[in-house]
């Protein structure tokens, strides 16, 4: 039997061949699917829970923004919510500078969240939690919504008598939203806004620290805005232990926990 190449074949991958491969400026702004699986709740239930994203593999995506990839912050606030469900379970929450969209999906999905606000400050990271939603399973659904927020303005302005339509909230939690200084004292302002309109509110803040002194900045302006700020004693998983998700803990990561005094 005498076997040879289609030419049909040849025909149609001849072009391609003939196609230059596209500048690396332009292949790392792809985004790519990345599923995480939050290992402490399948521990505890004997589950198999999953988080997919679809995720930029660029640190800096090509609109400028930081929030089209999951960092180790969030894997590491996320890991001690899954070990502390009663922070969430029932609560009203608002996640700030949501990036993907990781905990505001792990809060919704997993960890029995009232409801969910996933914010962040750019257009383009709010269309894109759209996506998150859908692949895994929360489009349409009254759990979760998108907003977008910017620090340092006014919540509630004058077309809106009450901001969010009154609607309670319990928690605020961010990851890895303080890694510039110049954005310190706009995200203090929105968290002390919140808690005017929301008395009692928990905030809980997980950083990377990279530079020390942007977060000892933040703890003083905290401090300084009649917070309680308290160190969350939560130690990061050593990778060569870790079985999911997966992130460096060459650079300790800090949980902040700030209370109206």
């Amino acid at each position: 039997m005498i076997q040879g190449v289609s030419e049909n074949l040849v025909s149609a991958l001849s072009p391609m061949l003939c196609v230059a491969p596209p500048p690396e400026s332009q292949s790392v702004q792809q985004k790519s699917y990345v599923t995480y699986h939050p290992s402490q709740l399948s521990a505890r239930h004997g589950i198999n829970p999953s988080i997919t994203l679809l995720e930029s593999r660029w640190l800096i995506a090509s609109g400028g923004t930081t929030g089209l990839r999951t960092w180790e912050a969030a894997l590491h606030l996320g890991q001690y919510l899954c070990l502390n469900e009663h922070i969430v379970n029932g609560k009203h929450v608002i996640e700030l500078g949501a990036g993907t969209g990781y905990l505001s999906i792990l809060c919704a999905k997993h960890l029995g969240a009232a409801s969910v606000i996933a914010s962040d400050g750019s257009d383009e990271v709010v269309n894109n939690l759209a996506d998150g939603f859908f692949l895994n399973g929360l489009q349409g659904s009254s759990a979760i919504a998108p907003m977008h927020l910017k620090w340092g303005s006014a919540l509630v302005g004058t077309e809106d008598s009450r901001w969010n339509g009154g609607r309670p909230l319990h928690l605020v939690v961010g990851a890895d939203i303080i890694y510039d200084v110049r954005v310190i004292p706009a995200l203090v302002g929105t968290l002390m806004e919140l808690s005017s309109l929301h008395p009692g509110i928990e905030i809980i803040i997980c950083a990377t620290q990279r530079k020390l002194d942007t977060l000892e900045v933040f703890v003083r302006q905290c401090a300084s805005a009649g917070y309680q700020v308290q160190d969350v004693n939560f130690a990061a998983i050593q990778q060569e232990e870790q079985q999911g998700p997966f992130y460096n803990t060459s650079v300790p990561i800090s949980i902040i926990r700030c209370t109206p005094k």
